[in-house]
């Protein structure tokens, strides 16, 4: 009578198999740097959909907004309440927030370089006094334009 011949791998070559290629991947992965441009326009894309957030708010509560960049990351604020409504001068202390409810304070992820720190104000018609204004992460560029327009290059 003959036997049947088995085909496929026995269990020490598969855990063989897998050591080596963890160990090329413990040598390999570490040295691609290509994380860091994936990270830079995803900080650059998250700063815009918040400005973008932020004007929206300032339209919607014809209250004033404050954003600023820095390199603890980014935040948006209104004035305190007065009543029903936000007060027009005072402290920048009531958070923008979220629609998940979280802060609008974001970190810079590692690696990722901020051209400079940035504030400024959209007022109660998403327009920007200060505007056009620029914020460089790396290579990529958002702009505010006077109206309140943001665009990412």
């Amino acid at each position: 009578m003959r036997r049947k011949s088995s085909s496929g791998f026995t269990l020490i070559e598969l855990i063989a198999s897998i050591t080596i290629i963890a160990i090329l991947a413990a040598v390999a992965l570490p040295r691609v740097p290509a994380a860091i441009p994936f990270a830079e326009r995803g900080y650059a894309d998250g700063i815009a959909a918040s400005l973008r957030q932020s004007r929206a708010v300032a339209l919607a509560s014809g209250c004033a907004v404050q954003f600023t960049v820095d390199a603890a990351g980014y935040r948006a604020f209104q004035h305190a309440a007065a009543g029903t409504h936000c007060a027009l001068a005072g402290a920048w202390s009531t958070p923008v927030r979220r629609g998940n409810g979280q802060n609008l304070d974001e970190l810079n992820p590692a690696g990722v370089v901020l051209g400079a720190n940035r504030q400024f104000v959209f007022a109660a018609d998403g327009s920007v006094a200060a505007g056009p204004v620029t914020i460089a992460i790396g290579p990529h560029v958002v702009t505010v334009d006077a109206t309140g327009i943001v665009q990412v290059s």
